[in-house]
């Protein structure tokens, strides 16, 4: 890492991927995708009774970062990754989502749970107004977005500009499953598969910047119906491919023939990264 540090070569080398992998799609995801996707992403982090965002909240807890005072802003919330788990144990929630779907399962989810203490920042986190929230929460904390940021470090900057306390990268150690090669194959050839950096890419990228994170590592899986875990690879492969009823065949049939319990079930390992805000 002492290298790194001295040439950057973890912040080329996550724009290097970022590039190989716009250049490998028909087009970028956009906001609507994200609303396409509101029911399965939401389906999958209420497995378990929100078990990913419960875990990341226990260690946050143990190590002192969160306390019930605590004020906490979320960028690229989805169905309510971190508002739902979080909220019920903290002050208040700001989630930071764009895509109408993703801030409807947000509301509906937050009133079966029966919570009130949060609110929705209607914006990409890239156009919100940081200057103006500076220093207005005790902890930044992001999931499942940090590979759409080809500025990786402004963004993470940006992150550090609202905190007078914390920040928190939720970032993925492989994101691949056992089933995930196969389908890829089915629908694409041999056409290489896009790479979705985060652990230990990010570590790599903070440590540059002369922060030296906490990492803890925590193990969790999603489950999704069927029929939820076909329109998230729809709307995935859509990016890559032309999508027909041939293709929508194939993946109904690796789906059907990848069920367990009549549920589809994908395991992660995710490293929950956190340190202390920085003055910007």
């Amino acid at each position: 890492m002492v290298e790194g540090f001295m040439n950057r070569s973890a912040v080329l080398k996550w724009e290097e991927m970022y590039d190989a992998r716009l250049s490998m799609m028909n087009r970028d995801y956009m906001v609507d995708d994200w609303s396409k996707r509101s029911d399965d992403y939401s389906e999958s982090r209420k497995t378990d009774n929100y078990r990913y965002g419960r875990s990341v909240h226990e260690i946050l807890f143990k190590n002192g970062v969160v306390s019930p005072k605590t004020r906490m802003i979320e960028v690229g919330s989805g169905p309510g990754t971190f508002v739902i788990p979080f909220a019920d144990k903290i002050s208040h929630v700001t989630a930071v989502e764009p895509a109408d779907g993703m801030k409807e399962r947000i509301r509906e989810n937050a009133k079966e749970a029966g919570l009130s203490n949060f609110d929705i920042l209607s914006s990409i986190w890239q156009e919100v107004d940081v200057d103006g929230l500076s220093k207005s929460y005790n902890l930044t904390i992001s999931s499942t977005v940090i590979w759409m940021f080809r500025d990786i470090v402004e963004q993470i900057r940006r992150m550090e500009k609202v905190s007078s306390g914390y920040c928190c990268l939720c970032a993925g150690i492989d994101s691949k499953t056992h089933t995930g090669d196969e389908l890829w194959n089915a629908l694409l050839g041999d056409k290489p598969r896009p790479t979705f950096p985060e652990y230990p890419l990010t570590y790599d990228i903070l440590y540059e910047e002369g922060i030296h994170p906490e990492v803890r590592i925590i193990e969790h899986e999603s489950r999704r119906s069927p029929e939820n875990i076909m329109k998230m690879h729809q709307v995935f492969y859509n990016l890559f491919t032309d999508m027909n009823p041939d293709k929508e065949e194939i993946i109904r049939d690796h789906v059907m023939n990848h069920l367990e319990n009549g549920q589809y079930v994908m395991r992660f390992k995710t490293a929950v990264i956190w340190w202390k805000a920085r003055d910007m």
